[in-house]
């Protein structure tokens, strides 16, 4: 079960991806705005971001760069209503997967799971 934090002002598209994530196993927290998004950061990192590429003065990278100063192993992705080729490269020179919000909820499964299995393969450090 991995720890989400979802930062969007879509509150319909968020429901439906909550429901999608909880169903499959995932605790999520949601935010919707870049504040709240940092306010809840503050209190824990988690294993996975979703954040809309808008929000406001900021994008959703700004929030992924905050969780990875902390954790640099936390998976993300930056997401757009259409596709932005300025986000798109500035998402891939942070490694950072730039998608296009999809109609089926679902489809956020699939980069979540390409996420863990790569991280379930990676060697383990040890303290």
């Amino acid at each position: 079960m991995s720890q989400i934090l979802v930062v969007s002002s879509d509150s319909v598209g968020v429901a439906a991806m909550l429901s999608v994530l909880d169903h499959a196993g995932h605790q999520a927290r949601c935010a919707s705005t870049f504040e709240d998004a940092t306010r809840l950061l503050a209190q824990g990192s988690p294993d996975f971001v979703i954040a809309d590429g808008h929000l406001g003065a900021f994008n959703g990278l700004h929030i992924i760069m905050r969780a990875r100063a902390a954790h640099p192993e936390t998976g993300a992705i930056v997401t757009t209503s259409k596709k932005d080729r300025g986000l798109e490269a500035d998402a891939r020179s942070l490694n950072v997967e730039c998608m296009v919000k999809p109609k089926n909820p679902a489809e956020w499964l699939e980069p979540i799971s390409k996420w863990a299995a790569r991280r379930a393969n990676q060697p383990q450090e040890h303290e």
